[in-house]
């Protein structure tokens, strides 16, 4: 089967510019709109230095499970960082309700106030060393 680099960067997700320096000494031949197409068999060889199709497709399966490897590796992290913003905003939320109940019926002196605040201010912090914990 004959393909354009395009459609070989594709398949085997190498970027186009290293496929073209692996085959810049392949024959190939003029397709639509100046696209070089190459044999498959040949192209693979060359891109993964082998010498037979076997080969280049048993190192393309094990780059394509490294890259899955690597995918669900940040898939894993993705998924605890949301999990902490989750609870870091719960925590918030709770520090807040404690904040007003505590104040509930007393007067809102200009001292009371600004020590509502300066407790909401320490929120992000006290929930940021409790997730280093």
């Amino acid at each position: 089967m004959k393909l354009p680099i395009s459609k070989i960067s594709e398949l085997t997700r190498i970027h186009r510019d290293t496929i073209s320096k692996r085959l810049a000494d392949l024959p190939f031949e003029a397709g639509k709109k100046g696209a070089k197409l190459y044999s498959s068999e040949d192209a693979l060889a060359a891109i993964y230095k082998t010498d037979s199709l076997e080969a280049a497709r048993a190192e393309q399966a094990r780059t394509a499970a490294q890259l899955n490897a690597i995918r669900a590796e940040d898939l894993r992290k993705t998924t605890n960082s949301d999990r902490n913003c989750a609870s870091g905003q719960d925590e918030i939320c709770q520090a807040t309700a404690a904040t007003l109940k505590a104040a509930k019926g007393k007067l809102l002196t200009a001292e009371l106030i600004n020590d509502i605040f300066d407790k909401f201010r320490s929120i992000p912090a006290n929930v940021r060393a409790a997730q280093k914990k």
